[in-house]
């Protein structure tokens, strides 16, 4: 298919036909209208937005300094947003199917009744609506499509990324579950067990998604498509593609990263296909002794800019301190203690997805800590000299990024032996910290019996450099 449309002279969207009273027409409209106000004030033209690869990452983020929001244009009326609502919310920019008509080809038309208009423009409008969660909360966008817009032709951006791909294929619909990997298949570019991914409807959905996890093993030599596992579906080491993975993905962007917690190593693995059972070579760091619940959505500015859903952070906060304070037994907390759990809840990334230094993470914490919690209980855990650090940071920027999204339930933790963490799921004392060899990030194991249930990926605060390499390997058996 991608061939196909890679060859046209055009491709034609049809969204579906218009109103009878033209929303469509006053949506348009509204686009061609900001777009050509965003365009002229990043002094860029339509052409220009052809040659990025990503719209939203490339030009309206690194630019959002220099835009404002979108609800201070005064050329919209509140009743003008309601016409950008309904077209975006059409159905057909969820669809898997859509995702290689809209990226194999520069010239696509958007038409919608009697109108059109080009991608382009309807792809830069949705990621200046996004720009900022507060605004598409307040104004109603969180319900919409535009996310959606936004990321559809990133997928084709780097096709040997293609676990990335399928993870924010993950969020849009296809009638068979297969599709999210047969459907994107024209985008996925694989050097080993090609044959495995080419689709076979014969297949039942686990064996398809099992494939995708041995062609990512042999093809990447490292354990990263186990961070796209939730741990809630048995086996649990097999990504569940058509699931929505609404969850902090490290990979997000295309980046490597630098972390090698079992050093420079690659994965030793074997699956049992009979069984679904998956053997990984690696070794055991510690086990879980506290841990706290938090979501990625603490961090989004639409919470910390309400009274209201501050009110609801402050006994989340208060928790994880009091958690904190009581492995230390100090309070105020110590500040290197404050410095690994800033470090663990930003992953060791800043708010452009880069590795950063603890200094400015911890500055950025502190400063978060001062805007959601009370005057008094951030006097109660946070010492005075970190506070006048804290002075430093910007605790808008701490977390980031966060989308408008529901997300599911993460884990703050505490090890017997004192290491911070936080992981994409739930976790509770008596899990397994472990680390597989050729991996990026540790994984945290559930005891099942004599075998394993894997719970999801971690990111822990003095292990990510390898620290704790040469202790003793061992085979993990997962189900």
């Amino acid at each position: 298919m991608r061939l196909i449309y890679s060859k046209a002279q055009r491709v034609l969207a049809w969204l579906g036909p218009g109103t009878d009273d033209g929303q469509e027409a006053i949506a348009i409209g509204l686009i061609r209208g900001i777009s050509s106000f965003l365009c002229t004030r990043l002094g860029v033209s339509v052409m220009d937005l052809r040659s990025l690869s990503n719209i939203y990452q490339d030009l309206v983020l690194k630019n959002r300094n220099k835009l404002p929001l979108p609800n201070h244009l005064d050329f919209i009326t509140d009743e003008m947003w309601k016409s950008l609502i309904w077209l975006y919310s059409h159905q057909y920019f969820t669809r898997v199917w859509v995702v290689q008509e809209i990226s194999a080809n520069h010239e696509r038309l958007v038409h919608c009744g009697c109108e059109k208009i080009e991608w382009e423009l309807v792809d830069l409008v949705a990621g200046y609506i996004i720009m900022e969660p507060a605004f598409s909360t307040k104004f109603n966008f969180s319900n919409t499509y535009c996310w959606w817009v936004s990321t559809m032709t990133e997928m084709a951006r780097n096709p040997r990324n293609w676990l990335s791909i399928l993870y924010l294929a993950s969020t849009y619909s296809c009638m068979d579950p297969r599709d999210v990997i047969y459907g994107l298949r024209g985008l996925i570019e694989v050097s080993f067990g090609v044959d495995l991914l080419d689709p076979n409807y014969k297949k039942p959905v686990l064996e398809v998604y099992r494939d995708s996890v041995e062609v990512s093993l042999l093809t990447f030599h490292s354990t990263d498509v186990f961070t796209y596992v939730t741990g809630n579906s048995t086996p649990s080491w097999i990504p569940r593609w058509n699931e929505s993975m609404i969850f902090r993905n490290p990979f997000r962007f295309g980046r490597s990263l630098p972390w090698k917690p079992a050093g420079i190593t690659a994965p030793i693995w074997d699956i049992e296909k009979e069984n679904n059972i998956l053997s990984l070579t690696g070794f055991c760091v510690d086990s879980v002794c506290f841990s706290e619940s938090y979501n990625e959505g603490f961090f989004s500015n639409a919470m910390i800019e309400s009274d209201k859903c501050k009110r609801l952070l402050r006994p989340a906060w208060q928790g994880i301190l009091a958690t904190i304070e009581k492995s230390q037994s100090q309070r105020p907390i110590a500040g290197s203690a404050l410095s690994a759990a800033a470090t663990s809840f930003s992953f060791g990334l800043d708010e452009n997805t880069n590795p950063t230094n603890d200094t400015h993470l911890t500055q950025n914490f502190i400063a978060y800590l001062k805007l959601v919690l009370r005057k008094d209980t951030f006097e109660e855990y946070i010492p005075h000299n970190l506070a006048e650090e804290g002075r430093h940071g910007d605790g808008r920027l701490f977390g980031k990024p966060a989308w408008d999204f529901q997300y599911p339930e993460s884990s703050f933790f505490i090890t017997n032996e004192g290491l911070f963490g936080c992981s994409v799921s739930a976790v509770q004392p008596g899990d397994q910290l472990c680390v597989a060899l050729g991996s990026t990030y540790p994984m945290v194991l559930r005891q099942d019996g004599e075998d394993f249930v894997m719970r999801g990926y971690a990111y822990v605060h003095g292990l990510m450099n390898g620290e704790r390499q040469d202790l003793e390997r061992r085979v993990f058996r997962i189900h």
